[in-house]
């Protein structure tokens, strides 16, 4: 069976990658001809945010310049992940954290190749739960649910461990040129922003199908 690769730029914050990864699932699943193999890269849409995070009304107010702007974009976001049977939960989360180590959880996934179903259920817990996933207890209570959890898990997560190489990966996808995420780079090659609609999905995959 053929296979396509699938590097996917992501915070784990981000509303639209958790919509993006609703409609490449319904794609993959709808053009079952390929192997698919996805890759999880980080990018921090908050790169400076405070290590413990920020009450989310502040983080609004400050991101959006008051509380209508915040109101109208998340309401266009809400109506789009009902599309994607995402029923977010906005006003759930009392934190917008700092989402550094949660990358690192997915780092640690990615050894074990369970990249996909981690960041799912990070997805789920902030924008449906509204469990601050900044916080180390939260991703090791994770970490045990998808049976990645070891004694040394919680060093880990707490180290410096391969947090110059997550950082130097964002740093050199925004020299890449990627500003914002979702990005999806199909086999290395074709660049695709945002939580593209399921047909444009499709009709890469069958062309790159075609061409191999």
């Amino acid at each position: 069976m053929k296979k396509i690769t699938i590097d996917i730029y992501t915070d784990t914050i981000c509303p639209w990658c958790y919509i993006g990864l609703s409609k490449l699932k319904s794609a993959m699943l709808d053009f079952s001809s390929c192997k698919y193999e996805l890759t999880w890269r980080p990018f921090q849409l908050n790169p400076d945010m405070p290590s413990m995070g920020m009450y989310r009304q502040k983080y609004l107010d400050i991101k959006f310049n008051g509380k209508e702007t915040a109101k109208k974009t998340y309401k266009n976001i809400y109506q789009e992940g009902i599309k994607n049977n995402i029923y977010f939960q906005f006003d759930k989360i009392l934190i917008t954290p700092n989402s550094f180590i949660s990358h690192k959880l997915l780092a640690l996934a990615h050894k074990l190749k369970k990249q996909t179903e981690i960041i799912e259920t990070l997805f789920y817990e902030y924008f449906i739960e509204g469990t601050d996933i900044g916080n180390i207890k939260e991703l090791i209570r994770i970490s045990k649910q998808h049976d990645i959890y070891t004694n040394d898990t919680l060093r880990y997560l707490e180290s410096s461990k391969d947090s110059e190489k997550l950082l130097a990966e964002e740093t050199h996808a925004r020299e890449l040129g990627i500003k914002g995420v979702p990005c999806f780079i199909i086999n290395k090659e074709l660049v695709l922003y945002g939580a593209q609609d399921k047909i444009n999905f499709i009709n890469i995959f069958k062309s790159t199908f075609n061409e191999r």
